[in-house]
């Protein structure tokens, strides 16, 4: 390179590069290597979510969502207190393949079978009056029929608490309408159960026909069969503003609205003369003549009945004494 390249280079400010070999201006930053500001790119990013990571981890992290549980509900059943969680209000529709009581069907859902309670309402058990034509009227009415589940709530047993629809009916409200179960007062949350109550009762449907000393609230029926409980309440002139004071509120022994009264007494006859006795040998009917017929005494408050002959007796689910 002469001394008049040299000068040119040092007017025009051109430099040449050992390192690449090429003459660049003074100043220039030499071109990068393809591929080169794409690789310093993503290390960035590799670098941040690395400090982001550092950051989170020393934090102990975002929040967790917070989720709203319901609190338990406990359902005074046959067989003790059981605990439901309340659900989502799935609407779910099966086929009825049994009905249990006044209260409990069977139904085949598409996954599987399931038992259902009937939600808001209590019908008297089976052992009680009125709980086999409330049991067999439930029957008449669903079935082998398809229903639709408003399920409410489920309980430990895998039952389904639900609002059973028939047709666009409610057959929960209809079972009260028409006296075959009560205002489940402690666990309902529509007003309008204890309304329909009230209206059963003063047509005298149903249930609302037995004696005053017969129409045992099935709540206060299975306390006094499990000894917590020696009275019954007199619910004949409770309003419907008293049934609706009482929902959501644990039942003591004898309602603060109404007055106790005493089981019911032992009812006539009617012609029939065996005896259907409950006991704790289970139900065992008493034919006329036997060495037990005389001192086997009749309560029909505790589901005890008179049978005409022994085939109604063992329909019913009587079985003979043993001899």
């Amino acid at each position: 390179m002469g001394l008049a390249d040299r000068d040119y280079m040092r007017k025009s400010k051109v430099q040449w590069d050992e390192s690449r070999g090429e003459m660049r201006l003074a100043g220039e930053e030499p071109p990068r290597p393809p591929g080169s500001s794409l690789w310093f790119r993503w290390l960035a990013v590799l670098v941040a979510i690395v400090v982001a990571g550092l950051w989170w981890y020393r934090a102990g992290g975002p929040p967790l969502p917070t989720v709203e549980v319901p609190a338990a509900t406990v359902q005074d059943a046959p067989g003790g207190p059981v605990a439901v969680v309340e659900s989502d209000n799935p609407v779910l529709v099966g086929r009825v393949t049994r009905v249990l009581d006044g209260d409990t069907i069977e139904v085949a859902l598409s996954s599987g079978p399931i038992r259902v309670r009937f939600g808001s309402v209590d019908a008297p058990e089976k052992n009680q009056p009125w709980g086999r034509e409330a049991r067999d009227a439930l029957t008449r009415k669903l079935g082998d029929r398809e229903v639709e589940l408003d399920v409410v709530s489920q309980d430990q047993y895998d039952r389904l608490v639900a609002v059973v629809g028939l047709d666009d009916e409610n057959v929960n409200a209809w079972l009260v309408q028409q006296g075959y179960a009560w205002a489940y007062r402690e666990y309902t949350k529509d007003k309008n159960y204890c309304a329909w109550e009230a209206e059963a009762r003063a047509a005298q449907r149903g249930l609302w026909a037995l004696p005053v000393a017969q129409r045992h609230a099935p709540w206060e029926f299975r306390a006094v069969q499990r000894g917590r409980a020696g009275d019954f309440t007199n619910y004949s002139n409770e309003t419907v503003a008293q049934c609706i004071a009482a929902m959501h509120r644990k039942p003591g022994p004898v309602a603060a609205s109404a007055t106790a009264v005493p089981s019911a007494p032992v009812s006539t006859n009617s012609g029939c003369q065996i005896k259907g006795n409950i006991s704790g040998s289970g139900k065992i009917y008493h034919l006329p003549g036997s060495d037990s017929y005389d001192r086997t005494k009749i309560d029909e408050s505790k589901g005890e009945r008179w049978f005409c002959t022994e085939e109604e007796a063992r329909a019913a689910g009587w079985r003979a004494r043993k001899r």
